[in-house]
């Protein structure tokens, strides 16, 4: 077998076994590892394709609209990604792939671009910290100038040459100065989003003898109606017809495809309609219930759809595409269940069903193609909207075309492609579950192919041991993986506890799967030793011992009514109705807000001047969570406390003033966070000629992206 067919072979070989990536072709295995049974594997492979079949054929189907065919029912929706790439003053390579890729997967792809004006002005953090985070970590760095469109018509071309069509999003290159504050500030600061020392909680004088509710009431979002888009999208209200017509025609020059017209007038859709061949997508100026806040529902009342559907009667015959979005899964941690049904889904099935003809396309949390797939079936909307789906599996479209939706690695909705921090950093994209999407291509040209077949031994069966075990598979190496519990999955598990985290759980069930189908040997139950390792003659260990919670020291920490952050998730039934949390952050805001929606009474006590770093969820996720928690009647909260001891289920501390309050509580639950394993982790070194950490347990803790990351790029060097 030549070399081309032996990489052919060895392709077929990874999709036989499941792996989620095509790693190996892009780390240059080597070709001549396991050509019989790549051989084998191929023959099986095609079989059990063959077998399975296109599990979303719907979704995959093509689409007449006026005289262009869509591809399929995909259209990839405004998100930019504004960490893309450095300084320089055109669309780099990074951004230019981005969109590649994403044409490879939707019929319709939204770009924004980032042009701003030059010479480009910066502040500092004292002239204005919105400005100075927004400019820190943003595209908006375009010059407006020949060279550049020249950039940006090659990208225009890429996309083309992928079968899809292009709609124009927004220009984030000027839009700097609209930044709120408190989208990018703290919680207590006077840049953040409330007051000097309680932010949404109670100050001593509010608190009184019996306590209050912290936080309040969080809002609902616009109802139908309103105007939609971002800056640049569209039409604007105060634009003449002839202003519309003359950005359509410039944008029809300049390569687009789609004309984004919110709240058009007949006058305008026929000008437009008549000066160019641009198809006519339209909100109608929709837009639904923002969130889930208290009540975690996205279901509009029954005058926002029948208002959505006076609307779509407006349009029809007007636009070519009513596009709907609103409501959706947004904020991961703290959704009611698996992919439920946004307002858009809401009003294209009153849409369709009032017999309204319009192609209509919903997005806002559309993630599970198995499911957009029969929303199509079932008439419910023509198309749906997928984006960040796409960042995080590249491959999407080609994976469930081949009958591998199971395959498919699932967004978890974290945000972090919009960067994780818009203040500290680190300031490029980066995609949570997929180490690949983002990152620079010199990155991924210097990894090398491995020399040998190696026997490769992987101790830790959390996210990072399983992505480490993964990609040394897939480069050829004989894996075998270690855990010492009965199940794969590391602090994830905790997921297994509570529905309020489930895209958290998807991915962790995700890479189980994965890890079973890939052909590694597991050996569960089994607590790997250096000894046992070295007498087994592995050539290369990877250490990925992880972390484990911070057990508390605090006096009254041991009593039977005191639980850990892991323990009040599997041992849930046993909390009492009333629960004081002790200790905030992500973890333990998230573990709060998860008792609180399973019912129980919760009183939370920050130690912080926040109940989120907003530096630890992203700036997109700021106002979604701390508006659900706030909103939640189960839950209050104290911030800048300090707790002094627990007794008799009495919990007291300090407040942000100084004074002592203590609070009774049934149940008492403690997160002082997590303490990397690196101790167990170098006590591995010898164990082979080749030792290697990853993840947690090399310090750097409590971060899944940056385990995968971890993982993916030190097993890319076995």
């Amino acid at each position: 077998m030549n070399l081309v067919k032996t990489l052919m072979g060895r392709r077929q070989f990874l999709v036989a076994a499941g792996v989620a990536s095509t790693c190996a072709l892009t780390c240059k295995k080597l070709a001549g590892f396991e050509t019989r049974a790549a051989m084998a594997a191929e023959q099986a492979a095609t079989a059990g394709i063959k077998a399975a079949g296109n599990r979303c054929p719907h979704l995959l189907s093509p689409l007449k609209i006026g005289n262009r065919v869509l591809k399929n029912r995909i259209m990839h929706c405004v998100a930019p990604v504004y960490t893309l790439q450095g300084p320089e003053n055109f669309p780099t390579d990074a951004w230019r792939n981005h969109y590649s890729n994403i044409a490879k997967n939707a019929a319709i792809v939204t770009m924004e671009t980032s042009f701003g004006p030059y010479p480009k002005k910066y502040h500092t953090k004292e002239e204005s910290f919105a400005l100075w985070s927004w400019e820190h970590i943003s595209n908006n760095k375009w010059e407006n100038i020949p060279p550049v469109h020249n950039y940006l018509e090659r990208a225009v071309e890429d996309i083309h040459s992928e079968g899809a069509l292009i709609v124009f999003g927004s220009n984030t290159g000027d839009v700097g100065d609209a930044v709120v504050a408190g989208d990018v500030g703290s919680e207590s600061g006077s840049d953040g989003l409330g007051g000097e020392n309680v932010q949404g909680g109670m100050s001593p004088s509010q608190l009184g003898s019996s306590g209050g509710q912290g936080g309040a009431e969080g809002g609902r979002g616009g109802a139908p109606g309103g105007q939609g888009g971002m800056p640049g999208m569209g039409q604007a209200s105060a634009k003449s017809v002839a202003d519309i017509v003359k950005e359509a025609k410039e944008l029809e020059e300049k390569g687009y495809d789609l004309y984004q017209m919110d709240s058009p007038t007949r006058e305008a859709v026929q000008a437009v309609r008549a000066a160019t061949n641009l198809l006519i997508i339209s909100t109608g100026g929709m837009g639904g219930p923002g969130g889930r806040g208290g009540s975690n529902t996205n279901k509009p009342s029954e005058a926002q759809i029948a208002q959505a559907v006076d609307s779509a009667k407006k349009l029809e015959g007007l636009a070519d595409i009513l596009m709907m979005k609103g409501g959706g899964s947004a904020g991961a941690s703290w959704e009611a269940s698996k992919y439920d049904a946004g307002a858009s889904y809401y009003y294209a099935e009153a849409i369709k069903k009032a017999g309204v003809k319009i192609i209509t396309m919903i997005g806002g949390g559309m993630y599970d193609p198995i499911k957009n797939d029969e929303y199509i079936a079932k008439g419910i909307t023509d198309m749906v909207g997928m984006t960040r789906p796409l960042f995080a599996d590249m491959e999407l479209v080609k994976k469930i075309s081949a009958g591998r939706a199971d395959d498919v690695i699932p967004c978890i909705q974290c945000q972090n492609c919009h960067a994780e921090s818009m203040s500290k950093g680190p300031h490029f994209a980066r995609c949570t579950v997929n180490p690949k999407w983002a990152v620079p291509l010199y990155k991924l040209k210097g990894i090398e192919a491995p020399l040998m077949k190696k026997k490769v031994a992987v101790i830790g069966g959390g996210p990072a041991g399983m992505k480490a075990a993964l990609v040394a598979a897939e480069r050829g190496h004989k894996v075998t993986l270690f855990e010492k519990d009965a199940t794969l999955g590391g602090l994830q598990k905790y997921t297994d506890y509570t529905p309020w985290v489930w895209t958290y759980k998807n991915f962790k069930d995700y890479m189980v799967n994965q890890v079973k189908k890939a052909g590694i040997e597991l050996k569960l139950n089994t607590k790997a030793t250096r000894d046992m390792l070295k007498a087994a003659g592995y050539d290369t260990v990877l250490v990925a011992t992880g972390s484990d919670v911070v057990a508390s020291r605090m006096k009254g920490a041991d009593a039977g009514n005191v639980f850990n952050i892991m323990t009040s998730y599997s041992n849930r039934k046993a909390l009492g109705k009333n629960v004081v949390m002790i200790g905030a952050g992500k973890f333990g805001t998230e573990a709060a807000l998860s008792m609180a929606l399973d019912g129980y009474k919760v009183t939370v006590l920050s130690p912080g001047p926040d109940m989120i770093d907003p530096d630890d969820i992203g700036p997109h996720n700021v106002t979604a969570q701390t508006t659900l928690y706030r909103s939640n009647p189960n839950f209050k909260y104290f911030l800048n406390t300090t707790v002094k001891d627990i007794s008799g289920g009495k919990v007291t501390y300090t407040d942000a003033k100084g004074a002592e309050n203590s609070l009774q509580a049934d149940s008492i639950v403690i997160w002082n966070g997590l303490k990397a394993r690196t101790d167990d982790a170098t006590n591995f070194a010898g164990a082979a000629d080749e030792v290697l950490l990853v993840g947690d347990c090399t310090g750097e803790k409590g971060r899944i992206n940056r385990a995968i990351r971890s993982a993916f790029f030190v097993a890319s060097r076995v």
